[in-house]
């Protein structure tokens, strides 16, 4: 599954196939849910351009998302889905 991220910073993140994937700022990617997560939570992306975004500085090195990151992020999200998806015991609430 992909979420739709406006990058807001260039960054690099590699993929668990082994690759190097640069995201330009600016631009508009389909990101693995757990990427995009994980960008957001470092402000490297958002849901849609921000008003009054301006690109960053060209000579501005790209950010680095981590792999440990990303594993951190999906884990946020599995838990987050077991907690929506957990049936409420009656007898035990109160």
């Amino acid at each position: 599954m992909t979420e739709r991220r406006f990058v807001l910073v260039d960054f690099t993140h590699m993929s668990r196939e082994g690759y190097l994937r640069l995201y330009e700022a600016g631009r508009v990617y389909r990101l693995p849910r757990a990427v995009a997560h994980a960008a957001s939570k470092r402000g490297f992306v958002a849901v849609d351009r921000p008003p009054h975004w301006t690109a960053p500085s060209m000579f501005r090195p790209p950010e680095a998302l981590t792999e440990a990151e990303v594993v951190e992020a999906e884990a946020e999200l599995k838990a987050l889905q077991r907690h929506a998806l957990e049936l409420v015991d009656p007898k035990a609430g109160g």
